[in-house]
């Protein structure tokens, strides 16, 4: 309860500053808008807007941390500000930056749906990634950002998808044993849903158990250039 109403209250102080970029990018003062959401930033987060773009989500989180333990509602806010800052971009016409922008935002709310702990806050954090995939859409992921998103099609029973970006990350790092094992783990949770989960998800119990074959040829494969590799060193 402690932390929903943490995170109701950050939300809140942001909208009254969200109110006023909006104000500002409807009369084309873009500049002012990037000002008011590098303040916030710094206010609500403690963070330079600069500082942010250059860092990785990962080292993010690591700043929103304390102890080891993620602040999920400030990394939730930071995903809105990010967003928002892309929206502000994209305005200016500089549409590169913006998905960058609305790239990081995702990502870093991709990373705290994978973290135990952020569990209060995962339906506020899928609302936004709901959000935010149509908006990045067009861009071809890293395959870290491919292999997050399996996951997160996974949890949310969208399985031919999370199928589609198990196969992407594939073709990036055919040979990468863990990816495999990953892939495997996944297919194999699926083993025990209803089949009406299944076609809900858009796959038939065939076509799983076809991708799991696959998978396990590909381990194989890959397990054989391993040992080829070993034998030339």
């Amino acid at each position: 309860m402690y932390q929903r109403d943490y995170l109701l209250r950050m939300i809140e102080q942001f909208s009254v500053v969200l109110g006023k970029v909006i104000f500002q990018r409807r009369n084309q003062r873009f500049a002012e808008a990037m000002e008011l959401l590098a303040q916030a930033m710094k206010q609500l987060l403690g963070l330079n807007s600069k500082l942010v773009r250059a860092l990785s989500a990962k080292d993010l989180l690591g700043l929103l941390s304390t102890q080891g333990h993620v602040d999920a509602g400030k990394v939730l806010l930071l995903g809105d500000m990010l967003k928002a800052e892309g929206e502000v971009l994209y305005d200016q016409g500089k549409e590169a930056d913006s998905l960058d922008c609305r790239l990081k935002a995702l990502e870093l709310l991709l990373e705290l749906n994978r973290i135990p702990e952020a569990e209060p806050f995962k339906p506020d954090a899928a609302e936004r990634i709901a959000e935010l995939l149509p908006q990045v859409s067009q861009l071809r992921m890293t395959p870290h950002v491919t292999v997050l998103l399996m996951h997160y099609y996974s949890e949310s029973g969208q399985l031919a998808r999370a199928e589609d970006m198990l196969f992407f990350a594939l073709e990036d790092e055919p040979d990468n044993a863990g990816l495999l094992d990953e892939g495997l783990r996944m297919v194999e949770s699926w083993s025990g849903l209803e089949a009406a989960e299944r076609e809900a998800g858009g796959l038939t119990e065939e076509e799983i158990g076809d991708m799991h074959e696959q998978l396990l040829k590909l381990k194989q494969k890959a397990g054989q250039s391993e040992n080829i590799s070993r034998e030339f060193d």
